[in-house]
Parts: C-alpha cells; sequence; structure tokens
C-alpha cells in the first residue's frame, strides 16, 4: 500500500502553488484573505475533491461549493457607507474552483483559469481605479447639525459646490436644537475628501460619519 503517488502528489504542489501565486497578489494589497488563507482554501478544495473521487461521492463537491460561500460570506461586510469584501469573497471562491480542478486533473484548465484570475485581479483592479476617478465613488453621509433655518440647504450648497451628485436624502430630528441628515451622493474620490473636509471645519457639525 503506497503512502501517495506521484500524481496525487502533483495535484498539492499544484494547489499549493496556485493558491499561494493567487494569496500573494492579495496579500500584497493588505486583504483579508491572504497568502495563507487562499493557499489553504485552494489546498483543501483539492484534497475534498480528491476524496470525492476517491469513494465515489459527488456529494463532497457539491458540499464544497456551499462551504465555500459561506466563509466568501463572512468576508463582505459594510463600512464607510459602502460594500467592502465582494472581491475577496470572489477570490475565495474562484481559489475552491482551481483546487477542485486540480483535484480532478484538470491541470490545464486550471492552469489557464489561474492566469485569468491573476489578470482580472492585476489588470481591473487598474481600470477599476479609473473609474472611480472618473465618478464612480458613491458614500452615504451620515451628518448630524445644528437646527437653524438654512443649514441644510448650506451643506446641500457645499455638496454640489464640490461637484457631487445627491442620490438620496433622510432627515430626523435628534434633539431639542439638533438635525440627523443622511444624504448618498456621488462624485469623485477627490471631491468626496474636498467635502467631508469642508465639514469637519464647519463649527455647526456635531458628528460626520460616512
Amino acid at each position: 500500500m503506497y503512502l501517495i503517488n506521484q500524481e496525487d502528489l502533483l495535484k498539492l504542489l499544484l494547489a499549493i502553488l496556485l493558491g499561494g501565486l493567487i494569496g500573494l497578489e492579495r496579500e500584497m494589497h493588505a486583504k483579508a484573505a491572504g497568502l495563507r488563507t487562499l493557499t489553504l482554501i485552494t489546498l483543501g478544495a483539492t484534497l475534498f475533491t480528491m476524496f470525492s473521487l476517491r469513494y465515489s461521492d459527488d456529494r463532497v463537491i457539491a458540499n464544497i461549493v456551499t462551504g465555500v460561500g459561506f466563509l466568501g460570506a463572512g468576508a463582505i461586510l459594510l463600512s464607510e457607507g459602502r460594500v467592502k469584501g465582494l472581491t475577496t469573497a470572489s477570490t475565495i471562491w474562484v481559489a475552491a474552483a482551481l483546487g477542485m480542478g486540480i483535484g480532478l486533473g484538470e491541470y490545464s484548465l486550471a492552469g489557464v483559469a489561474a492566469v485569468l484570475v491573476f489578470i482580472i485581479l492585476w489588470l481591473f483592479t487598474r481600470f477599476d481605479r479609473l473609474v472611480d476617478i472618473l465618478g464612480r465613488e458613491i458614500r452615504a453621509y451620515d451628518i448630524t447639525f445644528v437646527a437653524r433655518d438654512g443649514k441644510q440647504e448650506e451643506i446641500e450648497a457645499a455638496i454640489h459646490e464640490c461637484r457631487l451628485k445627491i442620490s438620496r436624502r433622510r432627515r430626523m430630528k435628534v434633539g431639542e436644537n439638533l438635525y440627523q441628515v443622511e444624504w448618498e451622493v456621488r462624485g469623485t474620490l477627490s471631491n468626496q475628501t474636498r467635502f467631508s473636509d469642508i465639514m469637519l471645519a464647519d463649527r455647526e457639525i456635531i458628528e460626520l460619519r460616512y
């Protein structure tokens, strides 16, 4: 009885290589799912698929997809008025798919897919930044300010002055002399930063969150 044959060893080493390379790219961008996480996910998916083939149980492969889906969902969160972690969750999902491909012996397909993953993560990031520069940045500002006539209009004038577009607004009274308004605005990152700096310098602004 053998401990491990050459093909099984090749699958495990290839899983470590591809998962490690994708994880390294994520690690360089300071993402939550980095080198060790994605390497282990790819290796784990490979092992599960190998066991599934060895014991003729297709349910294992189906359970990989479900389990990795829960793992990816845990990487998604709401921060600074934006949903973050979608790319990390997608990377976790595709790392598991690569591991399954390796476990099935589809080396060429897994290799080509890994190259495409690198292209998407590296090249598309540049396009994403360009789109942000051109005005895709969306923020939800939650601003508490002194309740006086014309103050809300003054804040909205500052929004327009910074060349930002208001998508929606919601106002409520939070105290005897305070209002809290939530604005969702769209514009370039530099204009968003300019607006937040103006609000922080305003003495009538009690609290600014986004």
